[in-house]
């Protein structure tokens, strides 16, 4: 099976600049079957809202993977530039707290219920995943290296979440600047919060969501 007949076996859609498809030539090099479901997964990666994610939350060997996903994430000089707290039962209205101090913190004038909000946003799904870059002075791996590393080990679990049968959302927002609220996490000084990872299992079928034509954004340099 050829990339081009397989990639159009799968749900996904690609839309161009003016809604049309583009079809790549047929490749010499033919796809493994055993790819077969990895590809689709990659091709139909989605994120879940957090308020559609229900028990049970990733566990036991399930977690695991997910974690061990995260280590084969691309990371220039083998840093491991990451840190990650789970967060889970009573401890997630904890964690509602705490957002909801920073939010009035940084907004003083702020309604009642958008306070609220924020301190009930932790319990829309049974885990969270908090993601804390790991930042090190490095002469070859500059800071900004390390975050896309960390996001990529975000992706992964994403990806492996996805594989077992759960969904996810990765969250964040302005809190993730406020040294009160990484204080109060015990970030250390060279840690960065980047958001966090819900998960869960989905309570409802992924939206269906036309994705872009590559080509749009890709260009041939030739010098």
């Amino acid at each position: 099976m050829l990339f081009h007949q397989s990639a159009l076996c799968f749900n996904h859609v690609a839309n161009g600049p003016k809604g049309n498809t583009r079809i790549p030539p047929p490749s010499t090099k033919v796809i493994p079957p055993r790819m077969h479901a990895a590809i689709e997964l990659l091709l139909n990666r989605h994120s879940t809202p957090a308020k559609y994610l229900g028990v049970p939350a990733p566990e036991g060997e399930h977690l695991d993977l997910i974690l061990r996903a995260a280590m084969s994430a691309p990371d220039h000089g083998a840093l491991r530039p990451w840190r990650f707290l789970l967060v889970e039962g009573e401890a997630r209205a904890k964690l509602g707290a705490l957002l909801a101090e920073s939010f009035s913190r940084q907004n003083p004038d702020a309604p009642p219920a958008l306070i609220e909000r924020q301190r009930e946003k932790p319990l829309r799904s049974p885990l969270l995943i908090l993601l804390i870059a790991h930042l090190q002075h490095h002469a070859k791996v500059p800071e900004w290296e390390q975050l896309m590393a960390v996001g990529a080990a975000a992706e992964h679990m994403q990806l492996m979440a996805q594989a077992l049968g759960y969904g996810s959302v990765w969250l964040s927002g302005n809190i993730c600047g406020d040294d009160w609220l990484r204080d109060r996490l015990g970030l250390l000084p060279n840690e960065r919060l980047v958001g966090y990872l819900a998960l869960g299992t989905p309570t409802c079928a992924p939206s269906k969501r036309a994705r872009p034509d590559p080509w749009a954004f890709t260009q041939e340099w030739t010098g």
